[in-house]
């Protein structure tokens, strides 16, 4: 069975912007998607007029430009709140849950986005339902975070890369710009990354008009993703029941047990988690109507906003104790970091609905199956205090910087107990946008004695808010690390290497370039804000 949105019902949709409009003296301001009759998508230029006017329109709504994107097209967001805050600061004094709804990581989507720009009229209109969540929260919508893409219909940007497997290197203007002047600026307690075309290697999707999944990696803290499994997705299901549609985990099943994703923190759901952060991925299905597709994209994003006006408290509650836990690890240096990983059943089980592969057009219910998604460690490093880069790790200390990692410099030259790995190998793969050679180290050992630590060694306390950002890009065996991300290859002993291997390892392998300071002490340092 499949669902569409009557006339009528689509009618209703309008109908909060239209009182809006008659209170103003002016004609609805419908999105340019909602003006061809839901058959041609908004183009940037387009998008960038729509939120111009609902700035000028609306009093509890400021307009923010976060960067440009690589073809200097603009990055815009719209700040909901009320009263108005204008910083960071000001957003989490007022104890309210702050949300940033996104979309169009991949430029080929285009539901969802437009989809958030009718919840930036509806949010900015004070007649509306949604307007008056604004004294439970605050609301960021960035509804087009790859313009370029969007204008080339490509899931790409200009050069070919990927944005959602950029959010550990930050190489492309526009993923850098979102991390460093929205995600890791504000610092929300939620974040929605929207796709649409469904899971298209699956099979698109149905009978789902959503899917979702919150963070799947082992060394986010836990509680975050339990919050989304156990109050948030069925918050969402009865939504979508009460008006017809239906939603379930991302990613596809079988007659015998359901499959979520992976685990890489490249891509945007599982860096939210690593970053103290619930992100959510949204991706939509693709085999609606235009008028389904449309609605059935609105509601999932007011969804959230109505579970946050909810159950605020417990959604606050839940990061902020991941934060202070994050912060209070590293300060003691205390706990393990898991290094690899993998995937086992969760403590519950799922009922859900499949094509039957032999009537095509049916389909079959699988009733309390496992599905399989928990993240579970299989090896792991000690967590140090502080890591310690060379001085001529500039790459590697710029990209910390665009994460608004705390950065510190020597300021003169030190010796002290640090712990060092030793390597015996090292593999060469292919890796995500376009690089060719990453790097992935073969430990031997760990070495714990005095090193001397020369003036302008950059130093990465793991004690701060992004600590476990941190400890996945400095522990050169994660996925996503600095010698896989190339930002330390020609600082990698590799010719030491090979008078090793050509001794046939009767020698002593030789040292990554990184150190690990176990213990809490003082440091001649200095924290800088470029590399």
């Amino acid at each position: 069975m499949r669902f569409t949105l009557t006339v009528s019902a689509f009618c209703i949709l309008l109908f909060s912007s239209t009182i809006y409009a008659q209170s103003n003296g002016s004609e609805p301001l419908l999105t340019p998607f909602e003006q061809s009759g839901l058959t041609e998508h908004t183009t940037h230029t387009e998008l960038v007029k729509f939120m111009q006017q609902m700035g000028k329109n609306s009093p509890d709504m400021t307009l923010h430009r976060y960067g440009t994107s690589m073809e200097e097209r603009e990055l815009l967001y719209a700040l909901f709140s009320r009263p108005g805050i204008s910083t960071p600061a000001e957003a989490h004094a007022s104890g309210k849950p702050i949300l940033v709804l996104a979309a169009t990581v991949h430029g080929h989507n285009f539901v969802l986005r437009e989809s958030l720009l009718v919840l930036i009229r509806e949010l900015g209109n004070r007649n509306s339902e949604l307007n008056s969540l604004l004294d439970e929260m605050i609301v960021l919508v960035v509804p087009s975070k790859n313009p370029d893409g969007i204008a080339a219909a490509s899931r790409f940007n200009p050069i070919g890369a990927d944005l959602n497997r950029d959010y550990m290197a930050l190489d492309q203007p526009s993923m850098a710009a979102y991390i460093g002047n929205v995600i890791n600026y504000w610092h929300p307690h939620l974040y929605v990354d929207g796709h649409d075309g469904g899971t298209a290697q699956f099979g698109g999707s149905y009978p789902y008009n959503l899917t979702y999944q919150g963070p799947g990696l082992a060394g986010a803290d836990q509680a975050i993703t339990a919050l989304a499994d156990r109050e948030i997705f069925p918050y969402i299901n009865k939504m979508y029941e009460e008006e017809g549609y239906r939603a379930f985990y991302w990613a596809h099943g079988n007659e015998n047990e359901w499959y979520g994703g992976g685990a890489n923190p490249r891509m945007g759901r599982n860096y939210g988690g690593l970053a103290n952060t619930l992100s959510i991925l949204f991706e939509h299905g693709d085999w609606h109507d235009d008028e389904t597709a449309h609605y059935s994209g609105i509601l999932a994003y007011k969804a959230l906003l109505h579970y946050a006006s909810d159950h605020g408290d417990d959604l606050i509650e839940t990061i902020e104790r991941a934060r202070t836990e994050t912060i209070k690890l590293g300060e003691m240096a205390e706990g393990q970091i898991p290094v690899s990983e993998t995937f086992e059943e969760e403590d519950f089980l799922v009922t859900y609905q499949i094509p039957d592969p032999d009537d095509s057009g049916s389909l079959i219910t699988i009733e309390d199956a496992p599905i399989i998604k928990k993240p579970i460690g299989t090896e792991f490093r000690d967590r140090p205090w502080a890591y310690v880069l060379p001085p001529d790790a500039r790459e590697a200390a710029a990209m910390l910087l665009r994460h608004n990692i705390r950065v510190e410099k020597l300021t003169e030259s030190i010796t002290h107990e640090a712990v060092a790995y030793t390597f015996s190998d090292v593999s060469w793969v292919e890796g995500d946008n376009g690089l060719k050679a990453a790097m992935i180290p073969h430990i031997e050992n760990e070495v714990r004695e005095e090193f001397e630590l020369p003036k302008g060694s950059y130093v990465i306390r793991t004690g701060q808010l992004l600590g476990r950002v941190v400890t996945h890009l400095l522990e050169p065996e994660t996925s996503d690390n600095i010698f896989y991300w190339d930002r330390m290859t020609a600082l990698t002993p590799l010719a030491e290497l090979s008078e090793y291997k050509e001794g046939n390892g009767t020698g002593t392998p030789p040292l990554l370039p990184i150190h690990k300071i176990m213990e809490e002490t003082g440091l001649p340092s200095i924290v800088i804000t470029n590399p």
